[in-house]
């Protein structure tokens, strides 16, 4: 009977010693949990620091693209009108740098006799004094004109022997002006014209002798054509 008295108070500081390690336990692990928390919360506040900072770059940096962009845009416009600038210069050079006069003459003589049989004949000539300007070509003994303006031409022939002597001042195809002579008695004489006119770029002037006409020529070179740009336009 006394040994049951004396294990009863036993039995109970033993719970009684366990329930406190059990709380001391619980405690630590409370403690350790608090500790944990703490510092995760820390990590957050830390990490949600950085997020705003970066949201805050990022915005700076959106706002710094927006005004790239704005002046991009500006850039682009102010290029646009710089541009229209410039082709309205270079537009004005070449039109400045067209319209600037050119020294254009040619000066043309023929030093043999020639007869139209048949047709008309272009008259060529084998004596070059000038071409100025290369509008003289040698080749089809047509002036073409270099640059379009007004221009003046003349032409002198010889006739003799009773034989008529028909010019004509052609342009193009078409016949504009010409020159004519007959003399009864025979003999020698000067026939010619003068004409002034406006021409376009790469008009084509030439002389014909009309059919079976004549034109007398030898080296003292009676027959000439003649031409130069007075201005230009």
């Amino acid at each position: 009977m006394l040994t049951a008295v004396v294990l009863v108070p036993l039995l109970l500081l033993s719970n009684t010693l366990a329930q406190d390690d059990t709380i001391s336990e619980i405690q630590k692990t409370i403690y350790v949990l608090e500790h944990r928390m703490n510092t995760a919360e820390s990590s957050l506040v830390k990490a949600l620091g950085r997020v705003a900072v970066t949201e805050s770059k990022l915005q700076q940096a959106e706002t710094k693209l927006v005004q790239a962009d704005v002046k991009r845009v500006q850039l682009e416009s102010e290029l646009k009108k710089h541009s229209a600038a410039i082709a309205g210069l270079t537009q004005n050079l070449s039109t400045l740098q067209g319209k600037q006069t050119r020294h254009i003459a040619f000066s043309v003589g023929r030093s043999t006799s020639l007869t139209a049989t048949g047709e008309n004949k272009v008259i060529t000539y084998d004596k070059i004094w000038l071409n100025d300007g290369n509008g003289f070509n040698t080749g089809t003994n047509h002036f073409v004109a270099p640059v379009t303006g007004v221009y003046m031409f003349n032409y002198n022939n010889q006739y003799h022997s009773k034989k008529t002597s028909y010019v004509l001042f052609m342009i193009n195809g078409k016949r504009v002006q010409s020159s004519s002579v007959y003399h009864k008695n025979g003999g020698f004489g000067m026939s010619g014209n003068e004409i002034q006119l406006r021409l376009q770029k790469g008009d084509s002037v030439w002389l014909e002798l009309g059919k079976n006409d004549f034109i007398y020529s030898d080296g003292a070179l009676y027959s000439s054509f003649n031409g130069q740009l007075i201005y230009q336009n």
